[in-house]
C-alpha cells in the first residue's frame, strides 16, 4: 500500500508539473485562433453575409406574403360575387316566405344543381333579425343557430362585409356576407368556405423560395468570401512588405493591379519606398561626406601637433607657423560644424512642421546689409561688387532664413570669383515676385554639375574650395532656407564665364 500511495503521489506531481506547459500551449492556440479571427476577412464576410441574408429573407417573406394576400383577396372577391348572385336571385324570385322564417322548399337543390355551388361552400340565409332561414350544411334543420360574424353584422346593416379568418383546423376560412335587397334589406346571404390556397400554392411556393434562397445565399456567400480573400491577400502582401521594410529592406516594391483604393495604396507605398531609398542613399552619402570633411582638418591638426611634439628642438618660427595653420583648420572645422548644425535645424523645422517667424521685410535692406557684411571678404580678393537696387520691395518671410539664403549665395559668388573679378547684384520686380540676381565672373559650372550644386558637400572645384575655406554646404543651406519661405533659386552658368544665381520670392500683397 505505501508503494502504491507513493506512486500515485509521484504521478500527480508529474501531472502538476506538466500542467503549466499544457495551459501555455492551450493559451497559445486560443491566441492564435483569436488573431486569425480578428482579420478583415473574418469581419467583412459575416457582415456582408448577414446583410445579404436579411435582405433575401425580407424579400422572400414579402413575395410569399404578397402572393398569399393577393390569392386570398381574389378568393374573397369570388365569394362576394357568388353571394351577390344568390342575394339577387332571392330578391327577384321571392324565395323568402312572408313571415321571413324560411326560404322556398328545394332551395338547396337550386344552389347545387342550378347555380352549381360546391358542396364544400356553406351558404347561410338570414332574415333581418339575424335569424337563420337556411343553412346549406343543414338544409332540413329547424331552429338553426349560427354564430354571427362581422361580415353578417355588416350585411344586415346594408353593407357588404368580408374577412379571412382561421378555423379550428388552422386553415383559412373565407367569410363574406351581402344584404338581400339593399334598398330595403330583407336579410343577408352569408357564404363561407375553407380555401386550400395555402396547401396547393403557398406551401409549395414557400418551399421553392426557400430552396432558391439557400442556393443564392450559398453562392453569394462564397462569392463574398472569395472577393474578401482576394482583397485581403493584397493587404497581407502589403503588410509583409512593410514588415520587411521595417527590418531594413528599404527597396521593397509592390506589384500594382487595377486602379482601386488598394492599388492606389500600393502606388503610395512604392513612392514612399523610392523616397526612403533615396533618403537612405543621401544619408549614407551625407555621413560619408561629413566624415571626410571633418577628418581632413583633424588630420592636418594631428599631423602638425605630432610634428611639434616629436621635435623638441624645433624652431619657434615653425611652431608659430604650425599653430597658425592649426588655427586655420580649427576655424574651418568650426564652420563645417556650424553649417551642419544649421542644416539639422532646418531638417527639424521641416520634419516637425514648426511655424516660422514670418514678418514684414524689405528685401533691399537685407541685401544691402549682407553686401556690407561681406565687403571685407571682397576687398581682400580685390573683387568689385556692383549693386543695382530698385525701389523697396516688401515680402512676408522669416528674416533668419532669408538672410541665410541670400548670404550664402553672395558669399559663394565671392569665394569662387578669381582675384580682381566682379560680382554684380541686382534687385528687380517681376510677375508679383522679388528677384535677387547674383552674377559672378568666376569659374562657371557645367550643365551636368548644375543639377548637383545644391547637394550637401558637393563642390565643383574641390581643390579651390579647400583654399577658400568652402564646406560644400553653403548652397544647400541657401536652397533649403529660400524654399522654406516660399521662394525658389535658379542657376544660369557657363564654364569659364561665370554664373548667375536668381532668387525669386513672392511679394507681399494684402490678399
Amino acid at each position: 500500500m505505501p508503494d502504491i500511495i507513493l506512486n500515485l503521489n509521484f504521478s500527480k506531481k508529474e501531472e502538476n508539473d506538466e500542467m503549466p506547459v499544457k495551459k501555455e500551449k492551450k493559451t497559445g492556440k486560443i491566441k492564435s485562433f483569436l488573431i486569425k479571427f480578428d482579420t478583415i476577412t473574418s469581419k467583412l464576410v459575416p457582415t456582408y453575409f448577414l446583410i445579404m441574408f436579411l435582405t433575401l429573407f425580407i424579400f422572400s417573406y414579402y413575395i410569399i406574403n404578397s402572393i398569399s394576400t393577393y390569392l386570398n383577396k381574389n378568393e374573397q372577391v369570388n365569394a362576394t360575387a357568388t353571394a351577390n348572385m344568390i342575394a339577387s336571385l332571392i330578391a327577384e324570385r321571392n324565395y323568402i316566405s312572408p313571415d321571413q322564417k324560411q326560404v322556398a322548399p328545394g332551395f338547396d337543390l337550386f344552389l347545387s344543381e342550378t347555380l352549381r355551388i360546391p358542396k364544400e361552400t356553406r351558404v347561410i340565409i338570414l332574415n333581418n333579425q339575424a335569424e337563420v332561414m337556411f343553412d346549406s350544411f343543414n338544409p332540413g334543420g329547424s331552429e338553426i343557430t349560427v354564430q354571427s360574424t362581422k361580415s353578417v353584422m355588416s350585411a344586415l346593416q346594408g353593407k357588404e362585409g368580408g374577412e379571412i379568418v382561421e378555423n379550428e383546423d388552422g386553415k383559412s376560412l373565407i367569410d363574406v356576407a351581402v344584404p338581400i335587397n339593399k334598398n330595403a334589406p330583407l336579410g343577408a346571404v352569408n357564404v363561407r368556405y375553407t380555401t386550400d390556397i395555402q396547401e396547393k400554392i403557398i406551401s409549395p411556393l414557400t418551399k421553392d423560395i426557400i430552396i432558391v434562397f439557400v442556393v443564392i445565399t450559398f453562392i453569394i456567400g462564397l462569392f463574398i468570401f472569395i472577393v474578401a480573400n482576394l482583397l485581403t491577400k493584397r493587404i497581407v502582401d502589403f503588410t509583409e512588405k512593410i514588415t520587411e521594410m521595417s527590418d531594413g529592406v528599404l527597396d521593397e516594391r509592390l506589384e500594382i493591379k487595377g486602379h482601386d483604393e488598394v492599388a492606389r495604396l500600393g502606388e503610395a507605398f512604392n513612392t514612399m519606398s523610392d523616397k526612403l531609398v533615396m533618403l537612405e542613399q543621401k544619408r549614407v552619402d551625407f555621413v560619408s561626406s561629413a566624415s571626410h570633411e571633418l577628418r581632413t582638418p583633424l588630420s592636418s591638426i594631428k599631423l602638425m601637433s605630432d610634428s611639434i611634439a616629436q621635435n623638441s628642438d624645433i624652431d619657434m618660427k615653425y611652431v608659430r607657423e604650425f599653430l597658425n595653420d592649426m588655427n586655420t583648420e580649427v576655424d574651418r572645422l568650426n564652420r563645417i560644424i556650424e553649417k551642419l548644425l544649421y542644416l539639422t535645424k532646418l531638417d527639424n523645422v521641416k520634419a516637425e512642421n514648426i511655424n516660422l517667424d514670418f514678418e514684414f521685410i524689405d528685401v533691399r535692406e537685407v541685401v544691402m546689409d549682407i553686401v556690407k557684411n561681406l565687403s571685407p571678404l571682397a576687398e581682400a580678393k580685390n573683387i568689385e561688387i556692383n549693386c543695382s537696387y530698385c525701389e523697396s520691395l516688401y515680402i512676408m518671410a522669416d528674416n533668419d532664413k532669408l538672410w541665410q539664403g541670400i548670404y550664402n549665395i553672395i558669399d559663394n559668388a565671392i569665394k569662387y570669383t578669381p582675384d580682381g573679378g566682379k560680382v554684380i547684384i541686382g534687385i528687380t520686380k517681376q510677375d508679383g515676385n522679388a528677384l535677387i540676381a547674383v552674377k559672378d565672373t568666376g569659374i562657371g559650372i557645367s550643365e551636368e554639375e548644375c543639377e548637383k550644386i545644391f547637394d550637401r558637400f558637393y563642390r565643383v572645384d574641390k581643390a579651390r574650395a579647400r583654399e577658400t575655406g568652402g564646406t560644400g554646404l553653403g548652397l544647400a543651406i541657401a536652397l533649403e532656407s529660400i524654399e522654406m519661405i516660399g521662394g525658389t533659386i535658379s542657376v544660369d552658368s557657363k564654364l569659364d564665364e561665370g554664373s548667375t544665381f536668381t532668387v525669386s520670392i513672392p511679394l507681399f500683397t494684402e490678399n
